[in-house]
């Protein structure tokens, strides 16, 4: 391979588009125009501006979130970069593929108090590595080796801390070889052991995380696992939609929120097979999910094994093969109790709950759970389904069903607030020919509103469903705030998101009943370019972890 002279922004530049990256989401500054130059004047990539960086990682996040298609993102050192922390680590967590490239300060002036100068290693701790390139010479390998662990099992974003400078100048190598290192392991004896569990369990239950979304294959691997065992399946926030739940046999979304009968199942289990889950503390309900007699917990992360539960077998491995190797170990009649019908119980018993509470009523003003199962009924079963962090995420892991892993996409444990609306930005980007719709409470749309300006820039058609409560729900709702604040609400009056919307160029609209809703989500899926519809929410509302408060009255 002979060596070409180009400049290093270009050098970057070509290493993303070989390593298979069309995506590059910024915002221009000073620092990052040697490359932002490169992107203007040369068409293998798309370059899309964010409005504020807080946004830029999260439309990354969507992107490869609906398509498994990795993004690069780019922004000025300092107040750029320190913005973007959040969403590298809410990817970090969620083991999302970012080449994040930040145009330092060049080294000679470090310590001479240049604009925006701030130590690279700030940047350690929310990223799964920070690649510094020090001088010219470094850069090639420094490419390579971002790019490489960015997409190595178990992957996750990457900076690439390239001073400006060196951007600019002109260097003489050869084009950047990316080669994702992949381990191989040595797992036969635990995974021979596991299926014997499995084989001889009167009460399987699986349960799926985002290591085995992340696998190639991992959700069909879940599937035949499912129909070998006759399992029912239950899923974290990041497993959500690996198994379709509008299959009998799903229990429903672990955490604070899940429905007292689905956790009764787990308690009954004489065996749990964990595929590709850390136990979070989100997910596990602060660690106090059941886990049944048996735990045998496949994970990438050696630390993450015995850190949270203590498994019978622990096994270092992608999620999706030991899923399929412990398959081809089980004997062809391996299933125990019947999945379909204890999981069925626990979800019609939730059900009843709900329509009990009067939470499925679709007369004004309306709850959650009503707006969430109008939108599903009114979404084609194709489309792809944003959601923001808060109250409103946590009633959707269980009242809004999905039927695949790319046709859901919520933050996992970072749980931050603001990621819904770049995240469908960043989906529809991917999918320009599958509807994207966003699910927001009003304190999580306030926090990005800025990218209303992006989406319409972009021509985005996007559904934005946003659900008003004038209220940090999800806050105000905390046991320990509503201790210590005599049960005080974190309430305003909200501004008229379709007056704003409009101003930035989209369709805005209102519901107040279901009927209405139902209307006006399949007017905007039809629609050419982004609507907002607002609906009005009580503020007083029960959350989703306390309609979940009951006692089950099912036995395993």
């Amino acid at each position: 391979m002979t060596d070409r002279t180009r400049s290093g922004g270009e050098y970057v530049y070509e290493a993303l588009c070989e390593a298979g990256i069309d995506l590059l989401v910024g915002l221009p500054g000073t620092q990052t125009l040697p490359l932002d130059r490169v992107v203007a004047r040369r068409s293998e990539m798309r370059y899309v501006m964010a409005r504020h960086e807080t946004a830029i990682p999260h439309i990354a996040w969507g992107y490869y979130e609906s398509s498994g298609t990795p993004a690069a993102t780019l922004t000025v050192p300092g107040p750029g970069e320190t913005n973007a922390m959040h969403g590298l680590k809410n990817a970090y967590e969620d083991s999302v593929p970012i080449v994040h490239v930040g145009a330092d300060v060049d080294p000679a002036d470090r310590g001479k108090g240049p604009i925006h100068e701030i130590d690279p290693g700030t940047y350690d701790t929310v990223v799964k590595e920070n690649v510094v390139v020090e001088n010219g010479s470094d850069l090639p390998a420094a490419v390579a080796r971002g790019i490489e662990r960015a997409l190595a099992p178990p992957m996750g974003p990457v900076r690439l801390g390239v001073p400006s400078g060196i951007l600019a100048s002109e260097l003489s190598a050869p084009a950047a070889s990316v080669e994702p290192e992949r381990i191989t392991r040595e797992n036969a004896s635990a995974l021979e052991a596991a299926a014997d569990i499995l084989a001889d369990a009167d009460r399987p239950v699986l349960y799926a995380g985002g290591g085995c979304h992340r696998s190639e294959g991992g959700a069909d691997a879940l599937r035949d696992l499912a129909d070998r065992l006759g399992a029912p399946v239950a899923t974290t926030y990041k497993g959500k939609g690996l198994f379709p739940e509008d299959d009998p046999r799903a229990l429903g979304v672990t955490g604070s929120h899940l429905p007292p009968g689905s956790r009764a199942v787990l308690e009954a289990a004489d065996a749990v097979l964990a595929l590709g889950t850390d136990f979070d503390g989100v997910t596990t309900d602060g660690w106090a999910l059941p886990m049944g007699d048996s735990l045998i917990h496949v994970t990438l992360d050696p630390d993450a094994i015995g850190a949270s539960y203590e498994p019978e077998i622990g096994v270092v491995a992608d999620a999706g093969e030991a899923a399929r190797e412990i398959h081809d170990r089980l004997p062809e009649e391996a299933a125990g109790w019947d999945g379909s019908e204890v999981a069925r119980a626990a979800r019609e018993e939730y059900v009843r709950r709900l329509e009990h509470e009067g939470l499925l009523e679709d007369t004004p003003p309306l709850n959650t759970p009503a707006v969430l199962r109008t939108v599903r009924e009114s979404t084609p079963r194709e489309s792809i389904v944003t959601v923001d962090v808060g109250g409103f995420r946590l009633w959707a892991m269980q009242a809004f069903e999905s039927y695949e892993p790319e046709g859901f996409v919520a933050a996992g444990s970072w749980a931050g607030m603001g990621v819904g609306l770049p995240a469908a930005i960043g989906a529809k980007l991917a999918n320009p020919d599958r509807p994207v719709v966003c699910l927001s409470g009003d304190g999580g749309l306030m926090m990005c509103v800025h990218e209303l300006h992006t989406a319409a820039e972009e021509d985005l058609d996007i559904v934005l469903v946003v659900s008003n409560n004038e209220d940090y729900g999800v806050i105000s709702k905390s046991p320990e705030i509503m201790a210590e604040t005599g049960d005080h609400e974190f309430v305003w009056d909200s501004p008229s998101f379709p007056t704003i919307a409009e101003g930035f160029g989209w369709d805005g609209r209102s519901a107040d009943t279901a009927d209405e809703l139902a209307r006006e989500v399949g007017a905007a899926i039809d629609r050419d370019g982004p609507t907002l519809i607002d609906v009005e929410i009580p503020t007083k509302e029960p959350s989703a972890s306390e309609a979940a408060e009951f006692e089950s009255e099912l036995e395993f």
